[in-house]
């Protein structure tokens, strides 16, 4: 990705592409509702099983081609996104639609796989290079590569609570309208604030909801009930903790300017 890219405003076709990760709950909230009154009888859990592996090969297969092309800005999401799964798949253990499954090394195979196939496809490790160079001028993008984890990260923060198909995907359009305005917006600084901002927006809704949820809620597994000032307090902190991972590639960007200034002037002939 030259300076060119990196500069640009995305097409709506790049932004469309980056979209993918965050459009994908509410995609299939939206099928479920549709599809659940025409459905008699459950699917089997193979399907699902089935499904959810085609859905992280169509993933998978987009980071390859992101690869080859030199990481455009629209696959860093996808980074962030499946690397989450990765790093979470490598030290899980239970069960996944009904199929028994202990994390190994094994789980870090399909990240291995794209970078393979990639540097096979092109033959060379160019990418590479252009990918570390497109993140020391816009570090925004690593921070794009968090905000790919965030669609998982907001899900988790859900874990317990029931029937949220719907407040899930109003959270997961409003980190997405963050990514559309971050692709078509050329200033790195303008973009950073749209991720801050997407997220911003996204958590102060997830800590409302979740307040007006656990609020005088007891579960079975509680040992007491739940009251707002409790989820307030463990979703802030929660929040506050992805916040500092969001911002902290603007140390790039103040190592940019410390290296800049000891400089030595140029001469005039």
């Amino acid at each position: 990705m030259n300076t060119n890219e990196l500069n640009r405003p995305a097409s709506w076709g790049e932004t469309l592409l980056a979209l993918v990760p965050f459009l994908l709950l509410p995609l299939i909230f939206l099928l479920g509702a549709i599809l659940t009154p025409l459905i008699k009888n459950p699917p089997d859990s193979a399907i699902g099983l089935g499904i959810t592996f085609g859905v992280l090969g169509v993933l998978l297969i987009i980071m390859v081609a992101g690869w080859v092309k030199g990481f455009p800005r629209w696959v860093f999401p996808y980074w962030g996104f499946i690397l989450l799964i990765t790093l979470y798949m490598r030290t899980f253990t239970g069960t996944v639609f009904g199929y028994q499954v202990r994390g190994n090394w094994l789980a870090w195979m399909p990240v291995v796989g794209v970078a393979v196939i990639g540097s096979l496809w092109v033959r060379s490790l160019r990418p590479v290079s252009m990918l570390l160079k497109s993140v020391w001028r816009d570090w925004t993008t690593l921070s794009f590569v968090f905000y790919g984890a965030l669609p998982l990260l907001v899900m988790a923060a859900y874990d317990e609570v029931h029937n949220d198909g719907l407040i899930l995907s109003v959270i997961m359009v409003i980190l997405g309208a963050g990514v559309a305005i971050y692709m078509r917006t050329e200033n790195k600084w303008y973009r950073f604030a749209c991720l801050v901002g997407g997220f911003s927006l996204g958590w102060i809704i997830l800590m409302i909801h979740q307040g007006i949820y656990w609020n005088g809620r007891q579960d079975d597994w509680m040992p007491r009930p739940g009251s707002w000032q409790e989820t307030l307090n463990w979703t802030s902190k929660f929040g506050a903790v992805l916040m500092l991972i969001l911002v902290a590639p603007v140390v790039i960007e103040l190592l940019r300017w410390a290296i800049k200034s000891r400089r030595p002037p140029k001469l005039a002939s």
